[in-house]
């Protein structure tokens, strides 16, 4: 069993803890860390309850349920069987980054490596903090330096990060954390166009996106209505309408990246998320096939773009159904195949070489996250 500990390093960690990056607050982030790192029960200082810690948690009743708040008055947990996952309110923790503590046998502590040198530290623990420091860390005061201690005198094993880690204090704490987060949103399907252009356009409106109460799957409504008019201008086009159509459809492509990309930030994965958008995918292109042979002219023409708009259904349909590469993503908020509460990830997107054993629904098993239960190009 993994238990999870939030706490304050120093006096400037609180007012960073409630700092929005990319949508979220580092304290929101850090919460949903451990619950898809597989803890299942989560204790933090009521100090970081705020407003949006409490939007989070009507939004992700999962996560109220594995919280639990202290204050100055409660007592130290009793030793029992379980480990502890020691994480920083001010640090952004990727659960990729986590394996490697995890993964190590019980009975030593298991340091990130580097962060107790911060006195910020991240690690995993056969045992929780000592009664001495419950107290301070209870009430929200800085525990960080006494933390480091503790562990250093442990003899804890240390393990470099396998994923994103920013410790956000000091200058330019926000911007660090905000560019990792964005670091992350690009997969391994992307194509060129996707890297060089669909990305960098999609990632300047996700930046308006996080700030607003929009969903993934309205915006994948959006995509759909930009995608009906690129088919309607390429449906008996003209020159200037077929030119019409293009610009659409690139920017249907870049408003579909921003709805990945927000479901991940905002942790708003959802299998019907990922369905709708690989319906709304199959429906663009079909139709964009289909009026292009209509435009052509003539029967022959109009026959070959009826069967293409068929052959991108079922090309579709198959590797909706039956994906047959490993491939992997990583993102934020990350993805255990423990943690029953993760949905989707992206950082452990994963098939087997067939189909045998594998999900049907591979976008709603639960070993793909850390954000993404979007289509793979979303």
């Amino acid at each position: 069993m993994l238990r999870a500990v939030l706490y304050l390093p120093d006096a400037a960690a609180l007012p960073l803890a409630g700092t929005d990056v990319c949508g979220r607050t580092l304290a929101v982030r850090a919460m949903v860390t451990a619950l898809r790192a597989g803890a299942s029960s989560i204790v933090a200082p009521a100090v970081l309850r705020d407003a949006a810690v409490e939007r989070a948690l009507r939004r992700m009743p999962t996560l109220a349920t594995a919280l639990h708040w202290l204050d100055a008055g409660t007592a130290p947990p009793a030793d029992g069987p379980a480990r502890w996952l020691l994480l920083p309110a001010s640090s952004l923790v990727h659960t990729h980054t986590l394996e490697g503590l995890l993964a190590d046998p019980a009975g030593r502590p298991v340091v990130l490596a580097g962060s107790t040198d911060a006195a910020a530290p991240v690690a995993v623990t056969p045992a929780p903090p000592p009664p001495a420091l419950w107290p301070e860390l209870a009430a929200g005061g800085p525990v960080g330096p006494a933390l480091a201690g503790w562990l250093a005198g442990a003899d804890p094993l240390s393990r470099p990060a396998t994923g994103p880690w920013v410790d956000a204090r000091g200058a330019g704490g926000r911007a660090r954390a905000e560019a990792a987060l964005e670091a992350t949103l690009s997969i391994p399907a992307d194509s060129s166009m996707d890297r060089h252009l669909h990305r960098r356009c999609s990632r300047l409106i996700t930046r308006g996106l996080v700030q607003t109460d929009l969903t993934p799957n309205q915006v994948s409504l959006v995509s759909l209505a930009i995608g009906l008019a690129a088919i309607w201008c390429f449906w008996g086009a003209t020159p200037a309408s077929a030119l019409a159509g293009v610009v659409l459809y690139a920017l249907a492509c870049i408003v579909d990246h921003s709805d990945g990309e927000l479901a991940r930030l905002t942790f708003q994965e959802s299998a019907f998320g990922a369905n709708l958008d690989w319906t709304i995918d199959t429906v663009v292109h079909a139709g964009l096939v289909l009026g292009i042979g209509l435009t052509a002219g003539g029967a022959v023409m109009a026959a070959i773009g009826a069967i293409g708009a068929a052959g991108v259904t079922l090309t579709r349909s198959s590797r909706a159904t039956c994906p047959t590469r490993s491939r992997s993503a990583p993102a934020w908020a990350g993805c255990c195949a423990t943690s029953a509460t993760a949905t989707s990830s992206t950082s452990c997107w994963s098939a087997p070489p067939s189909c045998a054993g594998w999900h049907p629904r591979w976008w709603a098993s639960p070993r793909w996250w850390s954000g993404s239960a979007r289509r793979p190009t979303g």
